[in-house]
């Protein structure tokens, strides 16, 4: 049977597309250099692009499709990055199932299949399609919708002599006033593409910061702060005023703090809801919005990081019957969306769930769910006590933040239900010292927590730009990995910045965790009130992995870098024994 080259030999001498001679050369060229012959006929200038999709559809039997014909989803367009389509010229046309569908100019190129197949985690089917093709429908629906950009709104804004007011001193402006001036068309725009613009770039937090001479706009992307806009300080009274409006918030107060929320609807139907922080600052009113994605694709217990050895832990301590799981970590590091794996994991139709969060983040069908409401008297102990007299099987307390709520909690977990919340503490077994410093009793502890994981979320290596590093011995050494992962021949990666990345050389977020199931031994120390220290190496000595050698096994997967690693991560006080 033919070879590809040898196909496509016989096309062009067919075809008189290439004298012998030109193919000769274009052969030698190839032996010489290397690469695709395709390619190397284009570059030579014997063919061009159109004739190449000519003969690869007719060399490898694939079809042309016209994709200028298709009208794409832009669910399916967005899931490979805008810039990863620019630069390897192709085009996703539908997914079905695992696979997705893939127009390219050149679909013998192997490294972008590949490189899409890594990105996207789906088995790719490619087609051939004319580059001007791929190239127009990049540029007409690749691209999400186009927000005015913060430089065309400001000129517009210095333009609108009615705004040039808001220079001028703010308490001279009365509420009708100050409702005027945030309903100007300019603002408007201002605002929502501060706020589009942060969806867009998947940030987790919007910080609008005034400062003694210019409003400094920053997101939270990958959990670290990124700037995006310095603009001018007049801008600011206007762009807090339009939030407080949409938030529902005192448009007039500007001595004391305040908190709201409000929601967008996507392009494409989704919700995102914003939780609001209004801050007095020296400088003026400081705005913090928590972005909340409520999209639950992301929410699998089986997808957000755990180590298999853990992960079965986990879910032999989330089929009993009865007892308290926690999660505990910083603000910020996902503890609401493993809580929420969890709910997914253990949910059935036979079984009563109610969840209390402030606020709901994540909308799940068939779950009762309630929204604290302090102004009116709907705090979590309240809701807790209506909740126990409605016959739960599993109760969702979104934070534990009193010893009145961590009481309720405990005593719920020790009367036959499934407990799942979320504290505040460093480590797993810190969790424990903190509930004995709360004010509950050490055997309450142990008759009620079935386990506790700690999490903390580490940054992904951007698959764009992903390259091998040689790590130096003494780091090795420090880090202790040859003790964590036994093995020779270990690869670790960094991402170099890229466009997609935005030179930051990450892209995505990892989880990392430590899970401490309450073991005999475990409750035997915590009866007789041990530390935190003893109670992580027993827990060691039992297999737990502490989080910086789960950290160290992603690293060591090419999931993230030892630079993230010793960043989000402390070393642990003692090498593992036992």
């Amino acid at each position: 049977m033919a070879t590809f080259k040898e196909r496509i030999k016989d096309i062009l001498l067919r075809d008189k597309v290439l004298k012998p001679g030109d193919l000769e050369r274009a052969l030698q060229e190839q032996a010489a250099s290397g690469g695709d012959l395709s390619r190397i006929l284009v570059r030579m200038g014997l063919i061009d692009e159109d004739q190449l999709a000519l003969l690869l559809s007719e060399g490898l039997q694939l079809p042309i499709i016209n994709i200028t014909r298709f009208k794409p989803d832009p669910a399916v367009v967005g899931i490979v990055a805008i810039d990863v389509l620019r630069k390897y010229q192709i085009f996703p046309i539908s997914n079905i199932g695992t696979h997705l569908v893939l127009a390219m100019t050149d679909p013998l190129n192997i490294f972008v299949i590949d490189n899409i197949k890594a990105m996207t985690g789906l088995n790719i089917i490619p087609v051939i399609s004319r580059p001007k093709d791929i190239h127009d429908v990049i540029e007409q629906y690749g691209a999400p919708k186009s927000q005015d950009s913060f430089e065309k709104i400001k000129k517009d804004i210095k333009d609108a002599e009615e705004l040039e007011l808001v220079a001028e001193g703010v308490e001279k402006m009365d509420t009708a006033q100050i409702e005027h001036l945030t309903q100007e068309a300019p603002i408007i725009r201002l605002t929502t593409t501060i706020i589009r613009q942060a969806v867009a770039s998947k940030a987790s937090d919007v910080f609008i910061e005034p400062m003694e001479k210019y409003l400094g706009i920053r997101y939270r992307v990958d959990g670290v702060l990124r700037k995006i806009d310095q603009m001018p300080k007049a801008l600011h009274f206007p762009i807090v005023s339009r939030i407080k409006v949409i938030s529902n918030l005192d448009i007039s107060e500007h001595r004391l703090p305040q908190d709201g929320r409000f929601k967008i609807v996507l392009d494409g139907g989704g919700e995102v809801d914003f939780r609001v922080s209004v801050l007095p600052t020296a400088h003026g009113e400081k705005i913090v919005m928590r972005v909340l994605d409520k999209n639950l694709d992301r929410v699998d217990i089986e997808k957000i990081g755990f180590e298999p050895g853990p992960l079965l832990r986990l879910k032999e301590e989330c089929r009993r019957p009865h007892g308290m799981v926690l999660v505990c970590g910083p603000t910020g590091s996902g503890k609401t969306t493993t809580l929420y794996s969890v709910l997914r994991f253990i949910d059935s139709p036979g079984k009563n769930m109610v969840t209390v969060e402030d606020p709901v983040e994540y909308q799940m069908k068939g779950l009762n769910q309630v929204n604290i409401r302090f102004e009116v008297g709907l705090t979590f102990t309240a809701t807790l006590r209506s909740i126990l007299r409605q016959d739960p099987d599993v109760i969702m307390i979104g934070e534990i933040r009193d010893t009145e709520t961590l009481d309720i909690a405990v005593k719920a977990a020790l009367t036959g239900h499934l407990v799942l919340s979320s504290l505040h503490t460093t480590t797993a077994a810190g969790s424990i010292v903190r509930m004995i410093n709360m004010g509950i009793e050490p055997f309450l502890i142990s008759s009620s927590v079935n386990c506790i994981v700690s999490q903390r979320l580490l940054r992904k290596v951007c698959l764009a730009c992903k390259e091998e590093v040689k790590i130096p011995q003494v780091l090795y050494d420090k880090l202790d990995i040859a003790t964590t992962i036994p093995g020779k021949d270990l690869a670790f990666f960094r991402g170099k910045g890229c466009t997609r990345c935005l030179g930051s050389g990450y892209s995505g977020r990892v989880g990392i965790n430590e899970v401490l199931p309450l073991t005999n031994a475990v409750k035997k120390l915590i009866l007789g009130r041990a530390g935190e220290i003893a109670i992580k190496a027993q827990a060691r000595r039992e297999g737990m992995l502490t989080l910086r050698e789960d950290a160290l096994i992603k690293a060591a997967n090419g999931l993230t870098s030892l630079e993230e690693v010793v960043r989000v991560t402390a070393a642990d006080e003692t090498r593992r024994t036992g």
